[in-house]
């Protein structure tokens, strides 16, 4: 029998006071688990505000205050009137929130612009790859609407760079994937700023439109005769081009 005395081991510990969550913090990471665990759905109706404060006992300004962060977020947005689709409703537009939250990181410099397009260009990339090698089954039919609108002439720099998304945005949404579309159109409008302010310096804006404008249509004459790997080294070069000679950065290798 070992009668050593048991002697307590030093340990480097970090304790410190646990912090208190706020209650509307509560409420908001309540209806955030709600929608977790698949209990509210997009278009949902919220219980109103005097219903949530006694379902969850906790003070209507606290269920305000809530709201108010909720909608901030764009996880609910609220509908006017009386009818079965107003009130507090569960967001059916995840794009617009990650437009939102994407664009305000990469302007307080949490991303930088390189770090963003080298995500846009994997992205773009597996978007032109998926629809040239199913272009059977796909419709371009938008997409080529849009590089007929590109192609006037009077565009002026705005009206053209909306289209230029607008493009982009719509090959991503026709490979058949809902998030990457919805995370082109996060990118894009992410460094909207940067880009517009390109277009705004470009002296020689007249010829680079129709740079653009040709570079366009090429990725997606490539993309309709289902060449994959010509798709995707003309969307390279036209995402490299346009960055490099705006700003002598090229992203870093996705």
């Amino acid at each position: 029998m070992n009668d050593t005395p048991y002697t307590e081991q030093p340990m480097s510990l970090q304790l410190g006071p646990v912090k208190r969550a706020k209650t509307y913090e509560l409420v908001v990471t309540k209806i955030k688990d709600e929608i977790f665990a698949g209990r509210l759905r997009p278009g949902d109706r919220l219980p109103g505000e005097r219903q949530l404060s006694e379902l969850l006992n906790v003070s209507r300004p606290s269920v305000r205050e809530a709201i108010r962060i909720l909608e901030a977020i764009e996880i609910v947005r609220s509908r006017p009137g009386n009818s079965a689709g107003s009130g507090l409703i569960v967001s059916t537009e995840p794009s617009r929130a990650l437009s939102n939250l994407l664009g305000i990181h990469v302007a307080l410099s949490s991303y930088t612009v390189p770090e963003v397009l080298s995500v846009r260009m994997a992205l773009e990339v597996e978007a032109v790859r998926r629809i040239a090698t199913r272009i059977a089954t796909i419709d371009l039919s938008h997409c080529a609407d849009t590089l007929q609108r590109m192609a006037d002439p009077q565009l002026d720099r705005t009206a053209f760079l909306d289209l230029d998304t607008e493009f982009h945005v719509g090959l991503a949404r026709a490979s058949d994937n809902t998030l990457l579309g919805d995370l082109m159109l996060a990118l894009r409008e992410a460094v909207r700023r940067p880009m517009a302010d390109a277009f705004d310096n470009d002296e020689d804006w007249a010829e680079r439109a129709v740079v653009l404008m040709s570079e366009h249509t090429a990725i997606f004459e490539a993309i309709r005769n289902g060449n994959a790997d010509e798709a995707e080294s003309l969307v390279r070069h036209h995402i490299e081009g346009f960055y490099l000679t705006d700003s002598g950065e090229l992203p870093e290798p996705s």
